[in-house]
Parts: structure tokens; sequence; C-alpha cells
């Protein structure tokens, strides 16, 4: 016979630090409020809900798997960005919170060719002219070429062979991608030099 869980009501619990998983908070709390869920079977805790003191949103814990839900996003919000690239930017960062890490690299790409549009390349161009766009008008920094070439071969890895992408292809292109974004939405800003 399955065991029956039941989710008891919201209460005070000891303090769990964790990283709120909605990806427009992502701040490093301890909350204290939230729900804890108890098998009948044996009456040990298996699952927490707890509530963000900043955001105010629930995040699950699957204490027998380890798993939070949502999960910790990677990169970081990125200010001043055009809505479009904006869009695509919290796109990848929510699918790396579901571990979906192939995800991410291949609209890293499409990231890419979007940036170049928005900077004045011409639409319809390859991946590699939209990358050569970037680099010969001095919108990525000095040396990055071997940054960008590495966005290209993990992008054709993951959309042309048999290869699933793990947390650290993610890591490697976000971390390019968020300087990329940086370097051309957001300083410009901060110094009042429109993008």
């Amino acid at each position: 016979m399955q065991a029956q869980k039941n989710w008891q009501n919201v209460v005070e619990m000891t303090a769990k630090n964790y990283t709120c998983g909605y990806s427009a908070c992502g701040k490093d709390i301890g909350s204290e409020k939230g729900w804890f869920h108890q098998r009948n079977d044996n009456g040990a805790i298996d699952g927490l809900i707890q509530i963000c003191p900043f955001c105010k949103r629930p995040t699950f814990f699957d204490l027998e798997t380890g798993t939070q839900v949502p999960g910790v996003s990677l990169g970081n919000v990125v200010k001043n960005l055009p809505t479009e690239i904006e869009t695509i930017w919290s796109e990848i960062r929510e699918s790396t919170s579901h571990g979906a890490y192939s995800s991410a690299v291949l609209t890293g790409r499409k990231l890419l060719m979007h940036i170049g549009v928005a900077q004045g390349a011409k639409e319809g161009l390859s991946f590699l002219e939209y990358v050569n766009y970037l680099v010969d008008n001095h919108y990525a920094p000095p040396n990055s070429k071997e940054w960008v070439d590495k966005i290209r071969s993990h992008g054709n890895e993951a959309n042309h062979e048999i290869v699933i992408k793990k947390k650290e292809d993610a890591e490697e292109i976000m971390t390019f991608l968020e300087m990329l974004l940086k370097f051309i939405y957001e300083f410009p800003a901060r110094a009042g030099v429109k993008a």
C-alpha cells in the first residue's frame, strides 16, 4: 500500500538557508516560515515549501532527492537591456533553473545573433557572420573571439551532434554572454551613453 502524505499548516521552523529560485529575486536568504510534508508511514519529513521573505514566492525542497524547485538560475539580471534581448536572456537563465543546459547553450547562440542585429548587423546572416560583426565592430571586448568561438562550437555540438550539454558548458557560455550584455548595454547606460 502506498503511503499517504500530508502537508502541515504554515509553521515557524528552523531557518533554512538557500538561494531563492525565482530568477528576478535570486537572493541568498534564510526562511523560517513554510510548510513541511510529513509521511504517514513513518512520520519522516520528506519535503518543505519555504517562503522567500523578499519576493514572497515559494520554493519547494524535495528532501529525498535533494532537488529545489524552482532551481537557482545561472547568471544575473543585466540592466538596461532592450526588451527582446532581455526576454531571451531571461529564457536562458530560466532554462538553467530547470537543468535544461543544452537549451541554454543553443539559446545563447540565438542571443548573440539578436545582439548583432540590435547593433546594426543585417538580418539573415550566418552565425559566424554575426560573431565577426560583433568582434570587427568592437562590440565584443578585445581577446574575446575565443569565447565567441566556444559559443559557436558548444552550439554546433548541441544542435548537430548527439551531445547533451552540462551545467559547466552553460556556465561558460553564460559568463561570456553576461559580460557582453553588460559591456554593450549596462555599463554605457551607467555612464549616460545610449547603446
